[in-house]
């Protein structure tokens, strides 16, 4: 069962974060669904019967040939592990993708992610909001951090499990 969109939900967290909305901003209409199926193209498995899609990915797998290029799945603390981007993403990767599983779904039922372009400061500044406040309110979410060229993916879910896949990541850092 769908809920009604949070329209709320990017005015909100720009104003508690303290970013600009040219550094955070909502990706809306044909550049979202542009954007969107080149990110479940590029990571999310579509091979199964049950459990497919972006929603289930940081659970189940990524596809196939991302999971080629698994980099590890790391337990985290959901309020701080983000403060290490900078040292996991590649230095040319300063601008990323945010996709915020607000409503849970599957790929044949219809999954319901919200969608922001993000430089990686503003993205650690908004996620400690939003670790702070159970995410403005909507519980403990999914997200994925995505390049912009497609080359990785960082999936992140309500169990605490941080997942790297693609080029160029570095999550060493998460070792204990």
């Amino acid at each position: 069962m769908k809920t009604k969109f949070p329209y709320w939900f990017e005015q909100e967290l720009v104003e508690k974060s303290g970013i600009t909305k040219e550094g955070f901003h909502k990706v809306h209409g044909a550049r979202w669904r542009q954007i969107y199926q080149a990110v479940t193209e590029a990571f999310a498995d579509k091979t199964k019967t049950w459990k497919n899609g972006l929603h289930w990915a940081n659970i189940s797998g990524y596809s196939p040939k991302s999971m080629k290029k698994l980099r590890g799945c790391y337990a985290v603390d959901y309020k701080t592990w983000f403060r290490k981007l900078p040292e996991i993403l590649p230095a040319s990767d300063r601008d990323v993708y945010f996709l915020l599983d607000w409503n849970g779904g599957d790929w044949y039922f219809g999954e319901c992610f919200l969608l922001f372009e993000s430089g990686v400061p503003e993205l650690i500044k908004a996620l400690s909001v939003l670790a702070e406040s159970a995410f403005l309110g909507m519980g403990s979410l999914d997200y994925y951090i995505v390049s912009k060229k497609y080359r990785w993916l960082i999936g992140f879910n309500h169990h605490d499990i941080a997942s790297f896949v693609g080029d160029g990541l570095d999550p060493s850092c998460l070792e204990s």
